[in-house]
């Protein structure tokens, strides 16, 4: 039988589930459907993902799935695996599905970033998102303070001190 790990009965090994440990790998389960033999193995994303014949959804990307209303989480699904497979990943975590979900692969800046965790956690991963997308949309590859403050203006009429008018005094 072809397969990319085999059991040692001869049946093709699949991958039953992925834990996300951290950002650079996941803690694996294989299980062979003929015999129950299981195998669990971490590695990294780059390397495991080779082991996949199939698009493989990690626990925890299918645990903000499954919180989606059922007419959004086929969307979700749909774009979060078109864009696996357009990017020629075999894996969707967590950091992927946000990733498909804002259009693109955007870095911080290590000042915007330390910026970012003065929001509060309510609004954090709305305010990331919104400010990626928007980074996308001007061609921009990375967030930065300015596209910060500048975000921050736009929607809540915030403006920094050095934004500000001076006010006329009578």
């Amino acid at each position: 039988m072809s397969g990319k790990i085999q059991c040692g009965c001869g049946q093709r090994l699949k991958c039953l589930r992925i834990e996300e440990e951290d950002p650079e790998q996941g803690f694996w389960v294989w299980s062979c459907q003929a015999c129950g033999f299981q195998l669990g193995a971490q590695a990294p994303w780059r390397e495991g993902q080779y082991l996949l014949d199939d698009l493989v959804w990690t626990d925890a990307a299918w645990h903000q799935l499954d919180r989606l209303p059922p007419y959004a989480a086929l969307l979700v699904r749909q774009e979060a695996e078109g864009h696996a497979q357009a990017t020629g990943r075999r894996i969707i975590t967590s950091e992927l599905l946000e990733e498909s979900r804002r259009g693109g692969v955007v870095e911080w800046h290590p000042e915007a970033e330390k910026r970012l965790r003065n929001v509060p956690p309510a609004v954090r991963a709305m305010a990331r998102t919104e400010l990626e997308r928007t980074a996308l949309k001007r061609g921009l590859s990375v967030v930065t303070v300015s596209l910060m403050e500048e975000v921050k203006t736009r929607y809540f009429g915030i403006a920094t001190r050095s934004q500000r008018v001076p006010s006329l005094k009578r």
